[in-house]
């Protein structure tokens, strides 16, 4: 089993490319409980070899026979909920605040945010640059569990990433990174930290 577990996460970026720039929705301390985690599988595609001498599994580069990953958050609000599956919509009357607004599931719109991908950037909470970083460049959120409003408990949220595969007849123009999963340093010749205003990594200063 390859499923590996990122704890004491500092903050989860959300980065939707425009064509232009990034638009970024984050989720930060505050809206992460003490045992918030993220949990992703990258279990390698094998090919299996039966000979004489016995059966041997090499993993084939660049495959996944397993790609998922999901992490938790707290949902005080629906604003958060709608924000993470890219389907909020804001109120307008004259005296909306930040979280007037709605989410509607069904009808013309889905869960997977009508196939529009997220960066999804995980920082724990040793964040020294980008060392720390967990990304997963092309995702479609869903909420595939439970939720309980109006509970005696902040609601638990667990959304699923449903991270897809780079292939590069289909993603190579598309704006995100040319890779599926990244852990560790965004660049690798120079210390870089998430600038979570713009979504993109700039060099940090000495």
């Amino acid at each position: 089993m390859a499923t590996q577990t990122l704890s004491q996460l500092h903050r989860i970026v959300l980065r939707k490319w425009t064509g232009a720039a990034w638009e970024v929705m984050t989720i930060e301390p505050s809206d992460l409980g003490q045992d918030s985690y993220i949990t992703f599988n990258l279990a390698p595609r094998k090919q299996s070899r039966a000979s004489a001498q016995g059966t041997t599994e090499t993993p084939i580069s660049g495959t996944f026979d397993s790609l998922s990953a999901s992490i938790e958050f707290l949902a005080d609000n629906a604003k958060i909920i709608g924000k993470a599956i890219g389907n909020w919509a804001e109120a307008t009357y004259a005296s909306a605040t930040s979280l007037a607004g709605n989410v509607v599931f069904g009808g013309a719109d889905d869960l997977c945010a009508g196939g529009e991908y997220y960066s999804v950037v995980a920082q724990g909470i040793c964040d020294d640059g980008s060392t720390a970083d967990v990304e997963f460049t092309r995702c479609l959120p869903s909420l595939d569990g439970d939720i309980t409003l109006g509970g005696s408990d902040t609601a638990t949220v667990t959304l699923a990433l449903n991270p897809i595969i780079y292939n590069a007849a289909e993603h190579s123009s598309d704006g995100y990174p040319a890779y599926t999963a990244r852990l560790g340093d965004a660049d690798l010749t120079k210390k870089v930290r998430l600038d979570v205003t713009d979504g993109t990594y700039k060099e940090e200063e000495s």
